[in-house]
């Protein structure tokens, strides 16, 4: 019997939340040495740790230990994906190692095999182990394969063995001490051309030493001169990523990533530069002591960031350049009622100048300051007694510059709020008091951190009452920074289920009624009725009253709503939306009009599973227009999309018929969009405006050879853009724009062999003569081979790729992929 979901409420708890069993046929609960033993049985018992999966026949888990022994039929699949196959497999969930005897192993593309495997750090070592990427290619023995003393294979993507012999066919090639991999790594590591300057040849060979692996990046150009470079990724604790390539004569491409994360302090570094974009480069640093804060912690941070220009020539951009950057930020402190925090931030800036000020017009549109930051916030929270309460707060911040303005005194701006409000409630009864100050003021020489001048000061006095359905509210106060009363403040509200009335006015102490307002909503379901009017006293106008009402279907809604001028207007918008849904069908309608304008606009959709239409009119004094759409199909597709669309103006005008075309399936992808031109008042021919495709189909499959080795047939593909644009004022009529757009024939051979042929153009037709781009790829699934022969560039280049899949980076839809450098 089956009972996997009783154990796992049952060893959940027991197992430190973290092992849940799926699924088990016997359970044995015994003790061993004063510890207790859990086993389970069944076929297979199936587990689940935290994103990993395990199976196995039997299972034996000591709880003191934190140790799994799984025999019969093991099968673990760990967070990368990885699937490990053994005959015995011993986990320790402390630190997650593991040791396993009699082991396959699945890692993206590569198959391993050996007698003995350990996990330990997050790298598997296999000893004595066996290697190749041809396991997923049907061949009956692996073009290339490997045997080495030791290989382990690193998290994410590295594999890196000692003591190797390759093996081609299953017999040994060559001897090799260290061999390095990268699973993820799909780069040709091989190249030799020829373009219209010369012979060209890039090689990149792998290397491993202690400090990490990589390539070393070999390129020579005839009549240029050499390139050289390396790729280089790190092995410790921390990210590392270092790339650098020089090509001749003077192109410099390189970038240095450094990541490193602790609790106790986290630190990133990044260089890059490529002058095949920009001639500079830009640098930043980040250090955070601690790497993982908790609230009650200091946080300190580092910053650098900014770039080297490495062309005068040409003026640098004006971003923001931290020449550093300190900041310290105190944890919230808290004594009883009272709380305080504050932060200091320094730094000296490279950024755009404030245009608005006349000390930073001096420096240019880009200056360079010192600058430091001060901030503090405090709050004090009280409740004195039964009803009461009283909160304080107070927000400081302090900007303070090297730069001084015309008087001689150093710049700086100040961003300051402080307020405090006093509640008593007495039954239904309430008053507040309250103060307020907020300042900005001061002058900043960037723009990045101007802040616009802003002062307010004010203290107010609320009384409110709220008893059931029934809320009353006065507000008033005075305006400190001025020296005038405010104006006071009444509002009256009356709110039920069914019903809801506000009316709201605005009386000034010596300028009199200032603005009334007044709410009414009746909603008795399924209808709902609201209205709204507002009276500027100081204008003598009423804003126009709106009008609403609704129904509310079982599968819809219907809504009317209409905008009246009060103040000799007249009816000003009037607007209808229907909605309903039934299943898969759903219809929408919605209509306006624009009393002040004479225009009317109606527009509907409905939708009938997969098929939609919809349809739009617009009426105005001098024509009516409309555009009617009709789809067909759901993504991925196909997917047929038509639009009808033009105008009616003493005739048919503007008349056009859109189409698209869409479809997402692996098979055939493509999207074709065409726009035919309809008779009208001014033009009666029918013709086709312009059209594009972009995409890729397969029209058929190639038939690989039969027993007898006949009957073999290519396969036939193609891909690319082709646009299509009409040009009466050229002599053949139209232009064709073509991007890597042409025909691809493939031929399938034993063992998933695969030959690419592949002709494609890059150019506008008509007026220049075809300089297509020839490509073949020989694809063995495990490596490939490919060959280029580009006639407008006078260019020829052959690549050499291994690894699982490989010729799927040297072609796509759009084309070739180029590979060669990073």
């Amino acid at each position: 019997m089956r009972w996997g979901l009783l154990l796992l409420f049952l060893l959940f708890p027991a197992w430190g939340q973290t092992l849940k069993v799926l699924e088990a046929e016997r359970l044995e609960i015994r003790e061993e040495g004063g510890e207790e033993v859990y086993v389970l049985v069944g076929s297979p018992v199936r587990l689940e740790r935290e994103g990993e999966a395990l199976e196995a026949k039997r299972v034996v888990y000591f709880r003191e230990r934190r140790l799994l022994l799984l025999s019969g039929k093991v099968r673990y699949r760990d967070k990368e994906g990885r699937l490990i196959e053994a005959e015995e497999l011993q986990v320790d969930l402390g630190d997650e190692s593991f040791d396993a005897l009699e082991v396959r192993i699945e890692a993206k593309d590569l198959l391993l095999t050996g007698p003995l495997c350990q996990r330990a750090a997050g790298a598997i070592l296999l000893e004595a182990g066996y290697a190749t990427p041809c396991h997923g290619c049907g061949q009956e023995v692996p073009d290339y394969a490997f045997r080495a003393r030791e290989i382990v294979l690193y998290p994410g993507d590295r594999v890196v063995a000692r003591g190797v012999v390759l093996l081609v066919q299953e017999k040994p090639l060559l001897e090799l001490p260290v061999l390095l991999l990268f699973l993820s790594e799909r780069r040709p590591r091989l190249e030799v051309g020829q373009d219209d300057k010369g012979v060209y040849v890039k090689a990149a060979l792998p290397y491993v030493a202690e400090f990490g692996l990589g390539y070393t990046l070999l390129h020579y150009y005839q009549g240029r001169g050499y390139g050289f470079g390396f790729d280089h990724f790190g092995v410790g604790e921390a990210r590392e990523r270092y790339f650098f390539l020089h090509t001749p004569p003077d192109t410099f491409q390189y970038r240095g990533e450094y990541a490193l994360k602790r609790e106790g302090f986290s630190l990133a570094a990044l260089l890059e530069r490529d002058d095949t974009r920009e001639r500079l480069s830009r640098f930043r640093l980040e250090g955070l002591l601690p790497g993982t804060p908790r609230p009650q912690d200091w946080r300190f941070a580092l910053r650098l960031e900014g770039f080297l220009d490495h062309d005068p020539a040409t003026p640098p951009p004006r971003t923001l350049q931290r020449l550093p950057e300190l900041e310290a930020q105190s944890p919230p402190f808290r004594e009883g009622p009272f709380t305080f925090q504050g932060g200091l931030v320094l730094g000296r800036y490279l950024a755009e100048t404030n245009p608005l000020n006349r000390s930073a017009r001096a420096l240019g549109p880009y200056g360079a300051a010192w600058r430091a930051l001060l901030s503090h916030a405090e709050a004090l929270a009280l409740t004195p007694w039964p009803g009461a309460t009283f909160r304080a707060e107070n927000r400081f911040r302090g900007f303070y510059y090297s730069t001084q303005n015309p008087d001689g005194e150093h710049e700086r701006q100040v961003d300051w709020t402080t307020s405090a409000t006093f509640r008593q409630a007495l039954g239904g009864f309430s008053v507040e008091l309250a103060y307020s100050r907020s300042l900005q003021e001061g002058e900043s020489p960037f723009r990045f951190d101007a802040l616009p001048t802003r002062r307010s000061h004010q203290a107010t006095l609320a009384l409110g009452f709220t008893e059931r359905p029934l809320a009353l509210s006065l507000k008033g106060g005075r305006d400190l920074e001025k020296g005038a009363y405010l104006p006071l403040e009444l509002e009256a509200r009356l709110q039920d289920p069914g019903y809801a009335l506000r009316v709201y006015h605005k009386r000034g102490l010596e300028e009199g009624p200032l603005e009334t307002r007044a709410e009414a909503a009746l909603t008795p379901y399924p209808f709902s009725l609201r209205a709204s009017l507002r009276l500027d006293h100081a204008k003598g106008l009423f804003d126009p009253l709106l009008l609403q009402g609704g129904y509310a279907l079982p599968g819809g809604s219907l809504n009317l709503s209409h905008r009246h001028g009060l103040n000799g207007e007249g009816p000003l918008e009037t607007s209808l939306t229907f909605a309903f849904r039934e299943g898969q069908e759903a219809y929408t309608l919605q209509g306006r009009r624009d009393w002040a304008k004479d225009t009317t606009s109606l527009s509907g959709q409905a939708i009938w599973g997969p098929t939609s239409l919809s349809l739009q009119l617009g009426l105005d004094p001098q024509a009516l227009g409309y555009q009617v759409g009709l789809r067909f199909g759901l993504s991925p597709g196909p997917l047929l999309d038509l639009a009808l669309t033009g105008r009616y103006q003493e005739g048919l005008r503007g008349t056009n018929l859109r189409l698209a075309l869409t479809q997402a399936l692996p098979e055939v992808g493509f999207r074709l969009t065409a726009n035919l031109h309809l008779p009208e008042v001014e033009d009666g021919e029918i013709y086709l405006k312009d059209a594009t495709f972009t995409g890729g189909a397969e029209l058929w499959r190639p038939l690989p050879l039969d027993e007898n080795g006949e009957n073999a047939l290519p396969g036939l593909s193609f891909s690319g853009s082709l646009t299509y644009t009409r040009r009466p004022d050229r002599p053949e009529g139209y232009t064709l724009a073509l991007r890597n757009f042409g025909p691809t024939l493939t031929f399938l051979g034993r063992e998933n062999t695969k030959l690419h042929l592949a002709a494609l153009l890059t150019q506008n037709l008509p007026g220049e003569p075809l300089k297509p781009r020839f490509i073949l790829v020989l694809d063995r699934c495990c490596w490939a081979l490919r060959a280029t022969v580009d006639a407008a560039k006078g260019s020829f280049g052959l690549a050499f790729l291994f690894g699982g899949q490989a010729a799927g980076l040297l072609l796509s839809e759009e084309g070739v992929k180029l590979g060669g450098a990073p």
